[in-house]
């Protein structure tokens, strides 16, 4: 199913318990601007908090040049600037999980600190066009967004908990979901298993 925005504020609106639906996002009720108000902060939210499939990315990183200042890390590297959540740094050999920091430099930039080079970095990118959602998403999304704008639609405090636990429960469904989608063989299986 595709998506809109507007289709999304309707959603979240039936889960505030308002009848009255908007017709687009560009409307100047209270109600829209309130949820447009919230929109994109929900939206990175939501993405932040579980590693999407649908915005799952990967990108070999570019070193800084720059000596990281942490001494525990060897090398700096640029944060990608659609990055919105560093999930995991991929190494190019089989090793196991390669430890890596986001901080920021002695310029104020966001880097990333590691000790492997080359680097490929596994994260969430910010996908801001609604098309491409999943229905989890879309769900979870709803919830959340329902969540911040509940006391500025509804004034109801035990609405807006009411939706944090539904996006909190969304979210734990969204996971199995997500998680059957696809195998990656785990580097630690025993290679006697691929013999049989």
């Amino acid at each position: 199913m595709n998506y809109t925005k507007a289709k999304i504020f309707n959603i979240t609106l039936k889960n505030l318990r308002v009848s009255v639906g908007i017709q687009n996002t560009n409307q100047t009720d209270k109600n829209t601007v309130v949820l447009n108000e919230f929109y994109e902060s929900a939206r990175e939210q939501v993405l932040k908090d579980f590693d999407w499939n649908f915005a799952n990315a990967y990108r070999e990183l570019t070193l800084t040049g720059n000596i990281p200042q942490n001494p525990k890390f060897l090398y700096e590297y640029d944060y990608p600037n659609d990055c919105l959540f560093a999930r995991e740094i991929i190494p190019y050999t089989n090793s196991k999980i390669v430890e890596f920091e986001v901080a920021s430099n002695i310029t104020g930039q966001k880097v990333i600190n590691s000790n492997i080079t080359p680097a490929v970095l596994r994260f969430t990118r910010l996908v801001d066009n609604e098309v491409y959602y999943s229905t989890e998403f879309v769900m979870a999304l709803c919830w959340y967004l329902a969540f911040l704008a509940a006391p500025s639609i509804t004034g109801n405090r035990a609405i807006q908990s009411d939706c944090l636990n539904v996006y909190t429960s969304m979210l734990a469904k969204a996971k199995t979901i997500n998680a059957s989608e696809g195998y990656i063989k785990n580097s630690d299986e025993c290679s006697w298993l691929d013999a049989r």
